[in-house]
Parts: structure tokens; sequence; C-alpha cells
């Protein structure tokens, strides 16, 4: 039977190559981009599913309130409330603090600069399943002055040597010795860390017993393991209690609150954006529209699996007219043409796979994931694969297979057979239905683009074009600020420079330092509030451009300039003045100590256009350190730069010579976006290209079963223009159809992702109306290829068809 189902397959197929190859193509394709973005949704939730008690750990994340609206959401919130929740709470077995070091590791003559060193408290290794290669997971992190690296960062640092014993200088001041060598971490996990320094060194270094208690320090991840069957939510609603009576009378007076909530380690990933993240993470509503994305691509695909072989089965009606003749049953046919469904989703399956392992590749590039063929190794994604072939078989062959099977035999054989009103409603139901997902989509892809275009075109208020910043040097002495002095007039000296600036931070990157209990003199403590504070030399403000609208910049020639601050508007707002003119030579508290204000700075964006301006205090220092920026003349810095590099070497020896340009450091913050946006518009491209493409086979067959009518209307006259106009006239009602769904739901979906920015663009109607006219234009030119073929055909040629 099985045989016979071959061969009537391999001849059908043979007599219908094209047919059948947009049929599989249109399907693999479908399949393909499901696969693609299924292995990259599949992967963003599978970080952190590998820890043996990922069920059980959580981490603090802390809201600080100031006069009850949020002022900063930390990853990395207070030092003290760690150990206070395990000594105060059964439901906490143990806790784990980390801290992130700013380190540049030396090792002999070898030193670089590090990224992704942590202090970590002794049972790290207990509470989470990383691997040690080398060490006992209960000792590497007990003591002060240990180390554990990563195996990469061994490898780097000692070779084939075993490390285990070694030394490795931090900072060119502390040594720590290396007690154990961790496997890498996997790509799926929220962590970045290369290597771990004992917490206690940190605790030793501080040397301030009291201090290690603070819940006013910040900038402290802390996971809880949490005891078996303990409930997250009831012990997370415990906290608020005990958060007042252990800080409410400090709260109380700075009018702050601080709320704790549990992240469950599994979450964190899709669920975090926070100050004070190992590195930034996903996104939980991006994650579901590409999944939304790779269901409608599939859908579309199945659409047309179901349209053109509904729409192919009057030329099939004989061929089951004949088997019902010849002893036949409904059920055999049924069976044979669901045989017929599930071949060619395998072989559409197949082709789909390896599409995916040639394109993973390109893929993990543009998402920025390290996907690496993990799904093809997990028995979960063959039986997903089996589901597919199956399921899809099922859904794109159930309906075929019952339309055929269902002819009548005698009309079929003496030609009286055609197409039912249903079925043709049926097949205008799935067209629009492709094409107001395609439409949908390549509106979504359009607005994506404009918004991050309008981010990126923006007046930021700072000149950000032809700006060099280095890294300052972390290994230092007491000649630190001499030093700098020297290295700055030496590069000022060359001529493409026009400016040297030092400071804290800058453009770009979210200011380090969150202070809070910031006042007037003149206000009440509980009138305080929190500010982000910037330290700069006088510099700074020339060499961005930024704008003075009241009193002066800070000079380097005044003496006591730390004792004056500059602050932005929106801190002038926040402070309560009137006229930012007021806020000159006023007096403000905090950090214990007393400083004028000496100017109000114009807003400008320190981050980018997603958030709103945040108050700025802006400190003065003569070398703060953190950043240097030059000002270029020119864009060519190849050279110049190689000449900085020398000065660097001999002013800051064992320091690394680290740089980038501000304006791509400025725009990365745009990457997750922009890879959105190019994910997002590939895959509704593929969408548009799928539905066109059973356009272009049901158009195909439109015009094969309307040839003799067209071949009559050329003979009574008509012209091939009005031809095209009464085949296309159908098609393009469809599409006015989809249009008019596609636009209100296009339009609810991206306001709602639109309203996580602070600077948007508006929904103009040509938003919505130019998506619309490329997608029928290119709906109308494929319809049209056939349609103009027919029409073109001499009347006697068309009149004797079949």
């Amino acid at each position: 039977m099985f045989k016979n189902y071959l061969t009537s397959i391999f001849r059908y197929v043979s007599r219908n190559k094209a047919f059948s190859t947009i049929n599989v193509l249109g399907l693999a394709i479908g399949m393909m981009a499901c696969m693609l973005i299924m292995q990259f949704v599949l992967h963003e939730f599978s970080y952190d599913n590998f820890h043996s008690k990922k069920d059980r750990i959580v981490r603090l994340q802390l809201d600080r309130y100031n006069k009850g609206e949020i002022s900063t959401r930390w990853a990395s919130g207070a030092l003290g409330i760690g150990p206070d929740l395990k000594a105060n709470f059964p439901e906490v077995e143990t806790i784990v603090r980390m801290r992130n070091s700013n380190s540049v590791f030396s090792y002999g003559d070898v030193y670089f600069k590090e990224e992704g060193v942590y202090y970590a408290s002794e049972d790290f290794f207990k509470v989470f399943s990383f691997k040690l290669i080398e060490g006992v997971d209960s000792t590497v992190l007990k003591e002060p002055f240990k180390v554990v690296l990563s195996q990469s960062l061994a490898k780097k640092y000692f070779g084939d040597e075993n490390p285990i014993g070694k030394t490795i200088r931090n900072n060119g001041k502390v040594d720590y010795e290396v007690t154990g060598v961790f496997e890498d971490f996997p790509a799926n996990t929220h962590m970045k860390v290369n290597a771990l320094l004992s917490f206690e060194s940190f605790v030793s270094l501080v040397n301030n017993p009291q201090q290690m208690t603070s819940w006013q320090w910040d900038g402290f991840l802390t996971y809880l393991l949490l005891k078996e069957n303990v409930d997250i939510k009831t012990f997370e609603a415990k906290i608020p209690a005990y958060v007042q009576k252990r800080e409410g009378e400090v709260l109380k007076r700075v009018n702050g609150d601080m709320i704790f909530n549990l992240q469950p380690i599994t979450s964190i990933h899709l669920d975090s954006d926070f100050m004070g993240e190992f590195k930034p993470n996903g996104n939980r509503r991006s994650a579901y529209f590409l999944s939304i994305v790779a269901v409608l691509i599939l859908v579309i695909a199945w659409i047309n699996y179901i349209n053109l072989s509904t729409a192919k089965s009057i030329e099939r009606a004989r061929e089951v007219g004949v088997r019902k003749v010849m002893g036949s049953f409904r059920a055999q046919l049924v069976q044979q043409f669901l045989f017929e469904s599930v071949l060619l989703n395998t072989i559409a399956v197949l082709i789909a796979i390896v599409l995916v392992i040639v394109l993973t590749p390109s893929f993990s590039e543009l998402t920025g994931r390290q996907l690496d063929y993990l799904l093809f190794k997990e028995n979960s994604f063959w039986l997903w694969m089996a589901g597919l072939i199956v399921g899809g078989a099922l859904l794109s062959g159930i309906y075929p297979a019952f339309v055929l099977s269902a002819y009548k035999p005698v009309e079929v054989l003496k030609g009286r057979f055609k197409n039912s009103g249903q079925g043709v409603l049926f097949r205008k139901g799935m067209v629009i239905a492709q094409f107001v997902a395609s439409i949908t989509l390549i509106i979504g892809t359009f607005t994506v683009y404009r918004q991050i275009s309008y981010m990126q075109e923006q007046e930021l208020g700072v000149n950000l074009e032809q700006t060099l910043v280095l890294n300052s040097p972390n290994v230092v002495d007491s000649t630190y600020e001499q030093k700098f002095a020297v290295f700055k007039e030496q590069i000022k000296q060359f001529s493409e420079v026009i400016n040297v600036s030092a400071s804290s931070s800058v453009p770009g990157r979210q200011p380090g330092w969150n202070a809070g209990g910031i006042r007037r003199l003149s206000q009440r403590e509980d009138e305080s509030n929190q500010y982000r504070v910037i330290m700069m030399d006088h510099d700074f403000i020339p060499l961005y451009g930024l704008k003075v609208l009241a009193g002066r910049g800070f000079s380097g020639e005044t003496s006591n300039e730390w004792t004056r601050v500059l602050i932005n508007e929106a801190a002038a707002k926040r402070l309560g003045f009137a006229k930012i003119e007021d806020a000159i030579n006023d007096q403000i508290y905090f950090w214990g100590d007393t400083f004028s204000i000496a100017g109000v700075l114009k807003n400008y964006h320190q981050e980018s256009l997603k958030k709103e301006h945040e108050p700025l205090v802006f400190r003065y220092s003569a070398a703060p350190g953190g950043f240097y920026s030059i000002k270029f003349r020119t864009s060519d810095v190849k050279e110049s730069m190689s000449r900085f590099e020398e000065q660097w070497k001999e002013l800051f020896p064992g320091n690394p010579f680290i740089s980038f340009f501000l304006d791509d450091h400025y725009n990365q913050q745009y990457q997750a976006d922009q890879q959105f946006g190019k994910v997002f518009g590939i895959f509704s491209a593929l969408a548009i290209f799928i539905a066109c493409l059973g356009l272009f086979g049901l158009s195909s067959l439109t015009a094969i079963q309307r040839t003799k009518e067209i071949g009559v209307r050329k003979v009574l006259g008509a012209s091939v223009s009005s031809i095209l106009r009464l085949v296309t006239k159908d098609y393009l009602v469809l599409m006015l159809l989809a249009i008019l769904v596609s636009v209100p739901l296009a339009w609810w979906i991206m306001d709602g992702w639109l309203n996580a920015f602070a600077n948007k663009i508006l929904l103009s109607w040509w938003i919505f109306a130019l998506p619309s006219l490329v997608v029928v234009s290119i709906a109308l030119a494929t319809v049209s290829i056939h349609t103009l073929k027919a029409a073109r055909t001499n009347p006697t040629r068309s009149l004797r068809y079949e």
C-alpha cells in the first residue's frame, strides 16, 4: 500500500515540479525561520537552568525610593542585608555576597586589565553549579587574599604551569594566592566572571567591621540559598517589616524607603535590567515577540500548503474519481493524502535543518549569542522536530485530504466538477490571514528602525565627535595627580589634539556614584533627595561642549575649587529652585560637607534617549580616576594613538593602554534594540517572501483555471490591462481587508513597545501606510506575473486549452 502511495506521490511531483517546489520550499523556509528563532528563544530561556539548586537560589534586588518615587533600581544593592537575613530568618540556608573589582592583574612582566573580576564569599561554589577543576569548593575562597581563576585566565598568565599556590598581584599593590581554577562559565548564565577574589580580602582592605554591616552602602550582589520547600513569595512578604524594624528611623529621616525583591536565578536574564548587572541581559518581551514571529512564519508556510493543495485539487479530481471507481474508500484516500503531507513535511524539515546548520553561525553573530548548535544535542529538540513533522502534516494536510477525498466520482468523471464556494472562501480567508501577519510584522520592523534612528539622530546636548577615551590607570601611587598633569600637557602639545579632560564617567555610561541625602542648607533633612554624581576636571565642560546656563564652570586656577559643585537643570528643579539663577552661590549639603553651587549646566543626555534627563551633581577634582577624554581636530588618530601609548607607558608603567571612541561606545546602548530590529526585520521579510511565494503559486493556478475565460474575453475585445485589472481586483480586495485588520493590531503592539522609551517617535499615519503600500505592491506584482502571461497568450491557444 505504501509502495503505491510513494509511486503516486512520485508521479504527481514529476508532473508538477514547479508547484511541488513552491510547496516544499515555502514549508522549508518557514520551518528554518521558526527553528532559528526558537533556537534563540530556547537559548534565552535556558539561562542558569544548569544549577542543581536553581529552584532555591534567589537574588536580592533593591529599589531605593525617594519621597515615594523610585530613585535607583539596584541589581547590586545594600551590603549588610545578606548577613542580617541569614541571622534572622530560618528560611535562609546560606548567602553569597559579591562585589565588582576594577582590576589590573600582573604576574611577573605580564599584566592585563581584566573584566569580570569579583570579590565573592566562601560558599560561592557550594551554592552555584560552576565546576571547579582545581581546589575544594568549601575552602578556595575562605581566607583573605585568595583568588580562583577561570581556566582561560589561568592559561593566559601561567601557560601550561600548575597555577595552584602561585601569586598574582592586583592593581600593583596586593598579592593573591591562587587556590583554585574553575571551568569557564557557560554562555547561558547571567554572570560574567573571569576571576573570584575571596570576600574576606575585601573585608580586610576596608578594615572597618561596623561599615561591613551598613545598609546604606550599595553595589553588592547578594544571593540567598533558601531551604527546601520555602515559598519565595511568602518569604519576600516578610522582608518589608524587617526593613522598617532595622532601618526605619534612618529611612524616615531622609524621606526614603528600601524595597527588596527576590529574583529567582532562572528569571534574572530575561527580567532584570538594573544598576550593577554583570552584563546586559535579555528581554522577556523581545523573546515573546520573536516567538510570535516564529509561529506566524510557520503558520504562513502551512497556510501556503493548504491553499495551494486545495486550489490544485481541481487537477486531482479525476485521479480521486478513478480511485473511487476502482474501489478506494474515503479513509484510504485520506490516508494517502496525509501520507503525502507527512512526506513533504519531512523533506521540508530535512531541508530546514540543513539550512539551520549552515546559517546558525551567522545568526549567532547577528543576535550576539553563542548558540553553538546546542539545540541539536537536546533530546527535546528532536522530539519537537518529530512533533513539527506530525503536527505540521496534520495541520497542513488534513483539510486538503478531506476536501480531495470528498469528491463524487460520477460528477468528476463527467467533467461537471468545480471548486466549492466554501473552499474558495476558505482560501481567501487564509490569504487574508497571511497578509495580516506579514503587514503587521513589516509595520513593526519599520517602527523599530524609525525609533532607533530617531534616538541616534536627536541632539544630545553633548559633543561626542572625534573623542577618544582612555581608561585611567589602576596601578597608581602618591604622585598620580602630578603624573596626570604631565600626561595631559604632553598630549595637548600634539597639533591634532584640541583638549584633554579627566572624569569619573563619560557620556554613554551611568554615573557610578548615586548619592542620597543631598539637600539645600535651608531645607530640612526629610527634604533631601538622591542624585547621580560625576567627578570632573575644569576641561570637561569645554571638551564636551556643555552649555553653562547660569554662573560659571570649574576653573583650574581658583583655589578651593573642590568646595564648589555644578548641577544640571534637572537637579536645580529637584532642589526646588524657581529659577536656575537662584541656585548660584546657594549652599548644598551632602557626604557630610557643605558645597557652594558655582553654576548650572543645560540638561544633556548622559545616557541613551531611552531615559529622561537625570538630576546630576558635578564635583571638581584635578585628576579624578575613571576616564581620560581626548578631543581631536581630525578623525584619523592611528598615528597619534601610538605616540599617546608611548607617553602612557612612561608615566603609568604596569597599566595597559585601553581606549575606545566615544561615539561608538555611546551607540552601544542601542545595540540590543538594533539586534532586535535586525532579527525582526529579516524574519518579517521572510514572512512576506513566503506569503508571496504562496500567492505566486495560487495566482498561477488561478490563471490556469481561468485560461478559457481570458481567451473568450480577448476574442470579445478585452485589452491586456482590463484583464489584469479583472484578475488583480480580487487580490486587491483581500489586501485591503488585510490592511484594515493589521493596522490597528500593529498600532496596539508597537504603542506598547514604544512605552518603554522616554523619548519616542509618534505613530504617524505614514508609518502604517508606507509598509502597507510596499506589501500590497509586492503582492500585486507577484499576482501580475502569471496574469500578464495568460493575458498575452494567443486566444486561439487559450480556447484549445483542455
